[in-house]
C-alpha cells in the first residue's frame, strides 16, 4: 500500500521513495510513499507544470 504523505504534511517538497510496480498500460509508476495530490474530493489535484 502507498503511503500518503501529503496527509501528514501537505509542504512537502521532497522524498525519496521506492517503485514498486509498473502499470505499462497506463504508463504509470506505483510507488511505496507519494506526495501527489489525486484529483477529486473538491481540491484542486498536483498537475505537470
Amino acid at each position: 500500500m502507498t503511503e500518503l504523505l501529503y496527509q501528514t504534511d501537505s509542504y512537502l517538497q521532497s522524498f525519496t521513495a521506492t517503485v514498486t510496480g509498473i502499470d505499462p498500460e497506463s504508463h504509470a509508476v506505483i510507488l511505496d510513499c507519494t506526495a501527489f495530490y489525486p484529483s477529486g474530493g473538491g481540491q484542486p489535484s498536483d498537475q505537470a507544470a
